[in-house]
């Protein structure tokens, strides 16, 4: 046995057994912070959306002024559906939107300026796509094109009914099933057209 004057000793074996456990304590520090990490990252992923606001463009019947304005637009039968609405994106990164169904649900190329609902033609830009990747804060306008074209009228009285545009949405790597809200319902049928059901409505107005 060695005097060392009251001072501990630790040898080999003590000081390997310390760097052993600085190194199982900080792996654990680093698992627990990428865990952390990838939970907030799939949260902010998963929590990111595309909103409807701003500019609407339509046509169909024009709305009496003693009617409230609760639809987005309503059209005849045999009319054409045509609405331009500006979408954006509201969250701090980029997301990349894709159309279930791009021959209804188009989207015109983004550009530097404000996103401008017009269409000269009475139709979507010829470079208007199923896809389009909106930057933070980033607004481009959404065309939606007879979108009941796909479904069977049982009788002339039939409304279709369109609030939502279904989507597909990725961000931060994280792709996922979503659905753009419109700010109002998009009414189509009736078995008349526009200006049948405008001229119906204002008679019943007057009534």
């Amino acid at each position: 046995m060695v005097d060392t004057g009251g001072v501990e000793v630790v040898g080999a074996s003590g000081r390997r057994r310390s760097r052993r456990t600085a190194w199982i304590v900080g792996a654990a520090v680093v698992v627990v912070g990428l865990v952390a990490g990838t939970g907030v990252w799939q949260y902010a992923a998963r929590s990111t959306r595309i909103v409807a606001e701003g500019a609407t463009l339509s046509g169909g019947m024009e709305f009496p002024d003693c009617l409230p304005r609760m639809a987005l637009a309503v059209y005849g039968t045999t009319d054409d559906v045509l609405v331009g609405q500006t979408v954006r994106n509201p969250s701090r990164w980029p997301v990349t939107v894709t159309s279930s169904d791009p021959e209804v649900y188009r989207f015109e190329v983004p550009s530097d300026g404000p996103a401008g609902v017009s269409s000269a033609d009475g139709a979507p830009p010829a470079d208007a796509s199923g896809q389009v990747v909106l930057p933070p804060g980033g607004e481009v306008t959404m065309w939606i094109v007879d979108p009941q074209r796909h479904s069977i009228q049982d009788s002339t009285t039939v409304w279709y009914e369109f609030s939502e545009v279904p989507v597909t949405l990725r961000t931060l790597g994280v792709e996922r099933e979503s659905s753009v809200q419109l700010p109002g319902t998009l009414y189509v049928g009736g078995g008349k057209d526009g200006d049948q059901l405008g001229a119906a409505l204002q008679e019943a107005c007057r009534a």
